[in-house]
């Protein structure tokens, strides 16, 4: 007789890159791994494998258990619209963040390692210039006040306070562009997809723009693709933590006073723009962690025809579940005379014939919008 506890489930493996995935070592995070119910009269999901098991990966497969099925969730997923917290914060007008920020970041680490250095020389200054490795000139403190300050340490000072500066300085501009682009916003553009099929090698769309606004210089759109943000319950569930214990690796304490805490896509992990809304919109298009772009195609601003290529590699449909979803968009990109370029986000829902999806690597990036490449 079999076993009333046994039938078909749902497994999905994943090591989930985290907010700075180039600062961790991929093959040491924990692997999360989640079991769902699957009944007779639920559609099974296509076999998803994204990424090599060594380093940051999602896998999900068909098995049956012999046991332990009832303790399971129940598999539902959503395929057939966008949640409401995704259009929220992927969908409509977006300014870009000043590139100041970028450069701005990747300076600090070369002023931390230059204080670092200049108070290692101070400590062994008087070796140093005994055996002639530094000029005596170089050599001594300064006072200042109360305090006497390694004279090697006044140089480097300066130079660590030039990416603070970058950095107020461009967050002054974005907020005046912003202002200036909330004065005037442009007419949403009509976006119309004839194919959507994720299967196909491209689809043709038709874009109108109902309004040019002054200044506007070219327009160009491009399909992309990506998987949200596990929902933070359902990770800390499939990698055994409770909420309030310790995190694992990559994932932050959540704020209680975070602004974008109830519709926060992601898992808390840490600071995804440089500057944010007054409202419940965000004003920079936040990256997703894992995405993949089609080949631009430009669009005349007086509207057409294009046909857009999709993204390389056997990506599955639109999907909107807790641990897994697959999140495809449209985005237009203007290029202006002044304030950067526009981006307009169109989310898109793409179809599944079913198929088993293989990509070899996963296409991980920063979760930080000044270091996404947009």
């Amino acid at each position: 007789m079999e076993n009333s506890d046994s039938g078909r489930a749902v497994e999905i493996r994943l090591r989930w890159p985290p907010f700075d995935p180039d600062t961790v070592i991929a093959s040491e995070l924990p692997i999360a791994r989640e079991y769902f119910r699957l009944s007779e009269e639920t559609v099974t999901p296509c076999s998803v494998n994204i990424g090599d098991e060594s380093g940051f990966h999602v896998h999900r497969k068909i098995i049956r258990l012999s046991s332990g099925l009832s303790d399971c969730r129940d598999w539902t997923t959503l395929t057939d619209r966008i949640p409401g917290r995704v259009e929220r914060e992927r969908k409509g007008w977006f300014i870009m963040p000043s590139k100041m920020h970028r450069k701005s970041r990747r300076l600090i680490p070369f002023a931390v390692i230059g204080i670092i250095a200049s108070l290692a020389i101070h400590a062994f200054e008087p070796a140093l210039v005994n055996w002639g490795w530094i000029d005596g000139s170089f050599a001594g403190s300064v006072r200042l006040g109360l305090l006497d300050y390694p004279l090697l340490l006044l140089f480097f000072l300066p130079i660590f306070f030039i990416p603070i500066m970058m950095r107020l300085l461009a967050s002054v501009w974005d907020f005046r562009r912003t202002r200036k682009f909330r004065a005037n916003l442009p007419t949403t553009p009509v976006v119309e997809v004839h194919d959507d099929d994720c299967t196909q090698d491209d689809i043709s769309a038709h874009i109108e723009f109902p309004k040019v606004l002054d200044g506007w210089i070219s327009a160009e759109a491009r399909i992309q693709v990506g998987l949200l943000n596990p929902r933070r319950p359902m990770l800390l569930h499939a990698l055994g933590r409770k909420e309030g214990q310790q995190h694992p690796p990559g994932i932050s304490t959540p704020l209680a006073i975070r602004q974008y805490a109830s519709s926060e896509l992601g898992t808390g992990f840490g600071e995804s723009t440089p500057l944010e809304g007054p409202d419940t919109k965000r004003l920079f298009l936040s990256p997703l962690p894992v995405q993949k772009r089609g080949n631009p195609c430009p669009v005349p601003l007086e509207g057409g025809a294009i046909s857009l290529s999709l993204p390389d590699g056997d990506w599955p449909g639109s999907e909107y579940h807790p641990l897994f979803a697959t999140h495809w968009e449209l985005i237009l990109r203007i290029e202006r005379e002044t304030d950067g370029p526009l981006l307009f986000v169109s989310p898109l829902i793409m179809k599944d014939d079913g198929r088993a999806s293989k990509i070899p690597e996963m296409p991980t990036q920063s979760g930080r919008s000044e270091m996404a490449d947009s």
